[in-house]
């Protein structure tokens, strides 16, 4: 065990070559459940401040948030979260024309948090974002489709060996930027725009070979935006079964995002959301096309209450006609601007539990019970909630959690969430002071986490926050 050190610990394994399950991907949404984005990081952007010839990593944290880790997916993935949107800008990570060349140490950081997301056992949303070069303005076309061809080919190659977990996102909210139809649903120029940089994106993914003739791809409409007049100028391709209509929808407005006159704090009308969905469903799901979500969220206004009832309404009526939703966090929680931090990204804490509670409960039945597996160069094991008796869920029919992380309080007492499933807090997690057989070889005890990533004659190991620690 001393000879090995974190690093080697926390190496992932690599991701070879998978066969690509031959899928529709209104076959592949039924398995996504709840999804979470990795706002504000790698789609951040500070041209004038960052030399990004210098570094050219250094922009994922020029926002505030902190570098992203391995352990956050781990945290998300025992919380029930199995799908996780990647937002990823590419301006100012690749050349000029007519190569447009990625900065290898970009595509290589990018692709190890897809890799972070996919050790989950989950699923991975990669996509270009906050660009500039695609503003869906008729004079930026040409110039527009020589960048996107040439910049998904790149990625499509990088990943070209990645199976079906990794989504391709063409475009996100592809919009007039600065025009007075920037938000209203578009025009004719901007639709027009926008169909044919999607059709172009589908076709470009197709002809890199490898998994991408089969790779599950999403593409928005005008803006991403569910208003009538976007939705019914929206092209959707024929003959091809493995397309995703990308949509992105913050109901009711004055609720989740609204930051100025009009802004509420109380949820008590779901009307705007049902209108929200019946719209996805009378252009699309009744049509056979499947629709993922891939962004919604509701700003922190000191209202937890209100949004844990918001977000099971939500979740509930989108589960109930098949769309998977992505929650957007931007890992802000205070302040004047967009509150959407969920966790933590430096402790690990979910700031906001009851609102998680929310988004699980209405999933209901459709969540999954799954094992957690954590890849590592190493070993890989299984760990599941225990029916052990010593603790007060037993009796209201929920096994005792392994772990002590508390992500919600009722009156019947502490719940955590393992393996996407509710389970009690032990009486013994509330003991002031707890010791393992670690401990007397210079290791603390796990304390939040039950995930075993390796054995040896010593016992069961786990990490946290990138530290080796004893399994109790």
């Amino acid at each position: 065990m001393k000879i090995l050190n974190t690093l080697s610990l926390l190496s992932l394994a690599v991701i070879g070559s998978k066969a690509m399950k031959n899928i529709s991907s209104k076959e592949l949404v039924k398995d996504l459940t709840i999804g979470w984005s990795l706002g504000n990081t790698l789609d951040a952007t500070c041209f004038e401040t960052l030399d990004y010839n210098k570094n050219p990593i250094a922009s994922e944290t020029c926002w505030g948030n902190v570098k992203t880790t391995q352990e956050l997916y781990y945290k998300l993935s025992d919380l029930g979260f199995n799908t996780f949107r990647i937002p990823t800008t590419w301006s100012g990570h690749f050349g000029d024309a007519p190569d447009y060349k990625i900065n290898d140490q970009w595509m290589k950081r990018v692709r190890e948090i897809v890799d972070y997301a996919l050790n989950t056992g989950g699923y991975a949303i990669l996509n270009i974002h906050h660009e500039t070069w695609n503003h869906a303005f008729q004079k930026n076309l040409d110039s527009a489709k020589k960048i996107l061809v040439a910049i998904w080919k790149q990625i499509a190659a990088e990943f070209a060996d990645y199976d079906e977990h990794l989504i391709f996102e063409g475009m996100n909210e592809p919009r007039k930027v600065g025009d007075a139809n920037e938000w209203n649903g578009g025009d004719y120029e901007g639709w027009s725009f926008v169909n044919e940089m999607n059709d172009l994106f589908v076709k470009t993914i197709r002809a890199t070979g490898g998994n991408n003739a089969l790779r599950h791809l999403m593409i928005p409409t005008y803006a991403a935006c569910v208003m009538d007049n976007a939705v019914n100028n929206f092209k959707f391709p024929s003959g091809d079964d493995k397309v995703i209509v990308s949509l992105h929808s913050y109901s009711p407005y004055n609720f989740a995002l609204n930051n100025g006159a009009g802004a509420i704090s109380n949820f008590n009308d779901g009307s705007e959301i049902d209108w929200v969905m019946n719209i996805i469903n009378s252009n699309f799901i009744s049509k056979g096309i499947p629709v993922i979500i891939g962004e919604f969220g509701a700003m922190n206004r000191n209202n937890e209450d209100d949004r844990e009832r918001w977000a099971e309404y939500y979740i509930k009526k989108a589960t109930s006609l098949g769309i998977p939703c992505v929650i957007w966090d931007n890992g802000y929680f205070e302040g004047e601007g967009e509150r959407f931090g969920l966790i933590n990204r430096s402790t690990l804490q979910v700031v906001y539990p009851k609102l998680v509670n929310g988004l699980i409960k209405g999933l209901g039945n459709s969540i999954k019970t799954r094992t957690t597996v954590r890849k590592t160069t190493t070993t890989a094991s299984q760990s599941q909630p225990t029916n052990d008796n010593s603790c007060f869920s037993v009796n209201l029919g929920y096994s005792c959690c392994n772990g002590c992380e508390v992500v919600y309080t009722d009156s019947d007492g502490k719940w955590g969430v393992e393996n996407g499933n509710w389970c009690g807090i032990k009486s013994s997690c509330n003991s002031a002071s707890r010791s393992c057989w670690s401990e007397r070889l210079g290791y603390p005890c796990c304390q939040s986490t039950s995930s075993v990533v390796y054995t040896d004659n010593d016992g069961k190991w786990g990490v946290e926050n990138g530290n080796w620690c004893g399994i109790y």
